[in-house]
């Protein structure tokens, strides 16, 4: 629900003179501590039920902004008064009365105590203020504190009570209660005498608003036991996140169209999972019907919320005369990280941190599904696997094969790119290095994954703790369970300067003369590395000379390479390929040599080889 569009504040508490504009359904105000961000919270409470808290009355002398009393001490002009006004987006059926939009302010002046003073706007004729009042009658306001404390649950359980008497059904209910109670107690007082009273029972609870605050919620939790009370025996996290389910039964079931819910740090006492899950229920609600959130947060987890139905507020102090401001609009989206750490403030960077954190967190989610994939495929294939970063490593391998030992492949050539890509790259390597992660001790043949000698294969190649550089290869890791093995590419002898400077990616195994070969068009595209350096204020880049080593693979040419222009190529053009099978087969059958199956054999010294 989106019905209030606009706050205005004015010399309440931090507050000198403050607009909240494009207000949303859900409306996240953050900023350091101590800095007014509550105050907007309160000053709506203020608006709707003449209160500054949940607590505490209306106190002129403690709610009046401290830069607006100086002013008034030093000047006999400056009156002393505080105003909240508010434009509503005005609801189909009050339109033709009220037009689309209007306002109302409020404004509470020292001379006249506690009273307030109602002004509407200029369009809305004295003989239709009534509609005005019916309509802000049909609203209702719950301010949740920051400290969730067992009387903000006392709170709600009355709020439900309210929220129940109404109903024929809850009377009823009361009724057979107090009905059955005297039914069992009937013979309590069957024996006093007839002078002291005619006849003695037990009522009807008359303040059932006391017993409904007297009662408590049961919980259970997902691992089953015994019942235990959400108010003594549960954590505050877990009774934190009831707050809202309260609020939500109230907003449906109560008498009032609309709610208003002021929302201190809904964070409090969650941990960082639990806070993502409130913040998405929280906006879920409030892009429903009849009900605006304004939250304060000082949560990465709010921060980070992206939607067209959220608007964001940040709110600072001046030091000088120590009145709040708010960022907001335009001006917020061009507050950045480094600003907020200069005052002070880390929310920002935090949550850009941990924005990109999540990211990579839902990517490597996605690749251990792809890897499940895959590790299901790579179980059911009966002879060993030589696993690639990409699809076009896996086509030019193969093809390679052909050209070379022109038999029947003794080990399967797989990629482990389950995506539509065609590239390996970063993902590439990645996903490869967690393949090899999965590969368990009981699978039924060698999985090994070959990765590019560049930044990211290398990177990944390195893989965990579980895996050690193996003793008879070198540029190669074994797991402890001798059913993986990471391999770095081969080094042929003209490409030792590539593999110097970490670029030897698959595609360089041909020779120069073949990776500029153009069959129907297609090519391998190159583009040279390229040096920054800052000059002033401007970044230049200059493109490095040099040959192959220095020169980089256009990825969406790698699969017009492998499909085209490889299989054109003459057989000697795939000769430093003889390299990676020899490899491959030497760590196959020292696998095999050394797994249980071959313990009874007799042993044989292996030379080492490099690669």
């Amino acid at each position: 629900m989106n019905l209030i569009q606009e706050i205005e504040i004015a010399y309440f508490r931090s507050f000198y003179k403050v607009t909240l504009y494009r207000c949303n359904h859900l409306n996240i105000i953050f900023g350091k501590n101590d800095v007014g961000k509550s105050n907007i919270v309160r000053a709506l409470n203020l608006f709707f039920n003449n209160k500054t808290d949940h607590i505490n009355d209306y106190n002129f002398s403690i709610d009046f902004s401290d830069r607006r009393l100086l002013e008034s001490q030093n000047s006999d002009d400056v009156r002393k008064f505080i105003y909240v006004k508010i434009t509503f987006a005005t609801p189909k059926n009050y339109q033709r009365s009220l037009g689309n939009s209007f306002y109302v302010k409020r404004q509470w002046t020292v001379s006249r105590g506690d009273d307030y003073h109602e002004e509407v706007s200029s369009h809305i004729r004295e003989n239709q203020r009534h509609i005005v009042t019916r309509f802000l009658n049909l609203f209702r306001f719950i301010y949740i504190p920051a400290i969730k404390d067992p009387a903000i649950f006392r709170s709600l359980l009355f709020n439900i009570y309210e929220t129940l008497s109404d109903s024929e059904e809850f009377v009823s209910t009361v009724g057979d209660f107090a009905g059955r109670v005297q039914s069992l107690t009937s013979s309590l007082f069957s024996e006093l005498p007839k002078e002291i009273a005619h006849e003695t029972k037990i009522s009807s609870p008359s303040r059932m608003d006391e017993l409904f605050q007297t009662l408590d919620f049961e919980t259970i939790s997902n691992a089953g036991g015994i019942s235990k009370s959400l108010t003594t025996q549960r954590g505050d996290g877990i009774k934190a996140r009831h707050i809202p389910e309260l609020l939500n039964f109230i907003s449906k079931k109560d008498r009032f169209q609309f709610h208003i819910w002021g929302f201190e740090e809904p964070e409090n006492s969650l941990d960082f999972v639990a806070a993502e899950a409130e913040a998405v229920r929280l906006l879920k609600i409030a892009m429903g019907e009849g009900v605006q959130i304004f939250t304060t947060t000082h949560s990465p987890s709010f921060y980070n919320l992206t939607s067209e139905k959220i608007s964001r507020f940040y709110v600072t102090r001046d030091l000088q005369d120590g009145s709040a401001s708010i960022v907001q609009g335009k001006n917020l989206e061009r507050f950045d990280a480094a600003t907020a750490i200069g005052e002070g403030f880390y929310l920002p960077a935090v949550a850009k941190a941990l924005e990109s954190y999540s990211a990579q967190q839902l990517e490597i989610i996605k690749f251990k599904e792809e890897i499940d994939v895959v590790r299901g495929e790579l179980f059911e294939i009966k002879s060993p696997i030589l696993l690639t970063e990409g699809k076009t490593d896996e086509m030019i391998l193969t093809e390679a094969w052909k050209r070379i030992r022109k038999t029947r492949q003794t080990f399967r050539i797989k990629n482990c790119d389950t995506s539509d890509g065609s590239s390996g790259g970063a993902a590439g390597a990645s996903k490869l290095s967690l393949c090899l992660k999965a590969v368990a001790a009981d699978n039924p043949h060698v999985v090994i994954g070959l990765f590019d000698r560049d930044e990211s294969g290398i990177k990944e190649w390195k893989l965990d703790n579980n895996f050690v550089a193996n003793d008879l290869f070198s540029g190669a890791k074994s797991s402890k369970n001798g059913r993986s093995f990471g391999l770095l590419l081969p080094i042929p002898d003209y490409r030792r300067s590539c593999a110097a400077n970490e670029n030897l990616p698959i595609e360089f195994l041909f020779a120069d003369e073949y990776l500029t070969t153009v069959v129907d068009g297609r090519r391998l595209v190159l583009a040279p590395m390229t040096a920054s350096r800052r000059l002033g204020s401007e970044t230049v880049r200059v493109a490095l000379d040099g040959g192959t080593e220095v020169q980089l693979i256009d990825e969406g040419s790698k699969m017009a390479f492998a499909n085209t222009v490889v299989p054109q190529l003459p057989d000697e053009a795939f000769s430093a390929f003889d390299l990676v099978f020899k490899a491959v087969e030497a760590i196959i059958s020292g696998a095999e040599n050394s797994s249980p199956a071959a313990e009874s054999r007799t042993k044989v010294l292996r030379p080492r080889i490099r690669l």
